[in-house]
């Protein structure tokens, strides 16, 4: 062994030594062969020419299911009947006699609102019934 040798050479061959020795070992399972491909694409310039290279990512806000489902057009049961109730809530504010509501229609509106508090993934975004009293209160938690 050499004494005079600087290690930081030798710590850089043995690195090269290993990375060699790493390419040279043959990649046994599917997803070993799949970053190798992508490495070796990336390597050779593939990522180079692509439309948006160096650019910075839009990220959108909330979390990246929401953000899949919008980028799909594609709502929840339960928030296409939230917005059916808030449909149902505002007709029945636009009548012209707000306080003379039919109780078959608040029922009605009121088996929804059972049926959206069912459906929602957590407790906090249940709703309360519908009264003739609470209308306008409640149309502004639908909406």
């Amino acid at each position: 062994m050499d004494v005079n040798k600087d290690p930081k050479e030798s710590a850089s061959a043995a690195d090269e030594d290993q990375h060699q020795e790493k390419e040279r070992r043959p990649v046994s399972i599917s997803s070993g062969l799949l970053e190798s491909a992508v490495d070796k694409f990336a390597r050779e310039g593939g990522f180079d020419d692509l439309p948006l290279k160096g650019k910075p990512i839009k990220i959108e806000d909330g979390d990246v299911l929401t953000g899949i489902m919008k980028n799909a057009n594609y709502q929840p049961a339960w928030i296409e009947l939230r917005k059916e109730i808030a449909a149902d809530i505002k007709r029945l504010l636009g009548r012209p006699e707000p306080n003379a509501i039919p109780e078959a229609e608040l029922e009605t509106i009121n088996q929804k609102i059972m049926k959206y508090n069912r459906m929602v993934p957590n407790p906090q975004l249940q709703k309360g019934l519908l009264s003739g009293m609470n209308l306008q209160a409640a149309y502004d938690k639908w909406e």
